[in-house]
C-alpha cells in the first residue's frame, strides 16, 4: 500500500475505506480513522480524530507520521484472527497430504495417513523443525517403499496391455 502521508485527508479516507473493503468489514465509512501527530517530547504522541467517533466501533484505522496504515483492534479480534489463519493451514496441509496419499493408491487410506502422521510426529520430537515444511508427496513415495503392503501396485490390479496403454503407462 503506498503511502497517505501526502495525499489531501478525503484521498486518505477513500484509500483506508478501500482497505476496509477489502477485509470484508460492514459500512466501511464508520470506522473511526485517527491519525498520529508529534508530541510535546519523544514519550508524547497526539492522537486526532480524522472521522468517525471514540466509540466501540473496532479496528481503528490509524495514520502514523510516516503515512503508513495501521489498524488497531483488540486482542481478542487478532486471536480470532491467528485462530482463523492456523485452522485454514491445517486445513490446506491435510487437503495436500491426502491428495499425496490418493495418487499412490493406498489399500486403506486411514492405515496410510496414520503411518505418515507418526512419521511427521517422530520428526519434530527429533527436532527437525523443517516437518512442517516437509515435502508430503516424497514422504509418501517414502512409506510406500517402506510398507509396499498398504499400497495398491499396478501388477496386482492386473490390467490388461491394452487398459495400460489406454491409461498412459
Amino acid at each position: 500500500m503506498k503511502s497517505l502521508k501526502n495525499l489531501p485527508v478525503e484521498q486518505q479516507l477513500k484509500e483506508i475505506d478501500l482497505v476496509a473493503k477489502k477485509l470484508g468489514m460492514p459500512s466501511p465509512t464508520e470506522r473511526p480513522v485517527l491519525e498520529i501527530k508529534p508530541g510535546e517530547d519523544d514519550k508524547h504522541k497526539i492522537l486526532e480524530l480524522k472521522r468517525g467517533s471514540w466509540g466501540d466501533e473496532q479496528p481503528w484505522f490509524v495514520i502514523d507520521e510516516d503515512g503508513k496504515l495501521l489498524i488497531l483492534s483488540t486482542a481478542e479480534a487478532m486471536m480470532g484472527i491467528v485462530n482463523s489463519l492456523q485452522h485454514m493451514g491445517e486445513e490446506v496441509f491435510k487437503a495436500r497430504l491426502e491428495r499425496a496419499i490418493a495418487k499412490e493408491l493406498p489399500i486403506d487410506f486411514h492405515d496410510v495417513w496414520t503411518v505418515a502422521m507418526h512419521e511427521l510426529q517422530q520428526r519434530l520430537k527429533e527436532g527437525d523443525q523443517r516437518a512442517a515444511g516437509v515435502d508430503l508427496e516424497n514422504l509418501v513415495r517414502s512409506i510406500k517403499r517402506k510398507h509396499p503392503n498398504l499400497f495398491y501396485s499396478l501388477k496386482d490390479l492386473q490390467l490388461s496391455d491394452d487398459d495400460m496403454n489406454e491409461a498412459g503407462f
